[in-house]
């Protein structure tokens, strides 16, 4: 390479035939990749996202760049969700934005074309425009079939590595749950007045949905975060922490 900020573009090819062991043709369309997404940029013809074989220059991307247009509604709407979060260091962060926006204004026109180029050359790769159709990019927004998917890929690793598991590793963790829930199963002790699951009167059920959480209902909850949120009232317990500890924002 030419340099360590920019290079000919004959060079970045070359480069690449050479390290990645292809030919001339299959270098170009990897070095035009890169610059379609981000990677580098050309200094000449920025509209041109493609590399050229010749001494076009191409710059290699450095630090982020803030966006210089006006926003579209998704991004009023980011605005509006991180102006909630940071509300109570705002006046911070409105001061540093307008000290940063003061100094570009004060850089020199090369160096404002250079920013330009670093700026636009971020955002094709980490901003994305919202519903775009090219394959390079992904949605911000994304569905619920895609959360969807993406929870039965965890579940079926779970369950092969559960599969997976050696008999010892099984043995150990079966007595470690029926010591764990031993009191609070009625399949593992005697509970009272009488065991829900032998004489199908569920007094015992009625007895633990009180407003005041038992003891044992509590003890529950600490067996693991699963076993609150399962619990009616362990979710309603767990916003109210959240609220005392200015965490609200978590629960959306």
């Amino acid at each position: 390479m030419s340099s360590h900020w920019f290079s000919p573009g004959e060079d970045i090819v070359s480069w690449l035939s050479e390290h990645f062991n292809i030919d001339t043709s299959e270098a170009r369309s990897v070095g035009s990749m890169l610059v379609a997404l981000g990677y580098l940029y050309p200094l000449q013809d920025h509209k041109k996202l493609s590399i050229k074989s010749d001494a076009s220059l191409y710059r290699f991307q450095v630090l982020t760049r803030l966006k210089s247009d006006l926003f579209t509604p998704f991004k009023h709407e980011q605005y509006n969700r991180l102006h909630k979060w940071m509300n109570h260091k705002w006046d911070f962060i409105v001061m540093q934005a307008k000290e940063q926006y003061r100094a570009a204004k004060e850089r020199k026109k090369p160096d404002r074309v250079v920013f330009e180029c670093q700026e636009r050359a971020y955002w094709v790769v980490h901003r994305p425009p919202i519903n775009t159709k090219h394959l390079s990019f992904v949605s911000v927004s994304l569905s619920a079939d895609f959360y969807t998917s993406e929870i039965d890929k965890l579940e079926l690793r779970s369950i092969y590595r559960d599969m997976n598991r050696k008999p010892p590793r099984v043995s150990f963790s079966l007595v470690k749950y029926c010591a764990t829930y031993h009191s609070h199963d009625p399949f593992l002790s005697r509970c009272l007045p009488s065991n829900p699951w032998l004489t199908d009167d569920a007094t015992y059920w009625t007895l633990n949905i009180v407003e005041v959480p038992t003891k044992q209902r509590v003890e529950r909850w600490t067996f693991s975060f699963g076993e609150l949120l399962s619990d009616p009232r362990g979710r309603d317990d767990f916003r109210l922490f959240l609220r005392k500890e200015f965490s609200g924002e978590d629960q959306d």
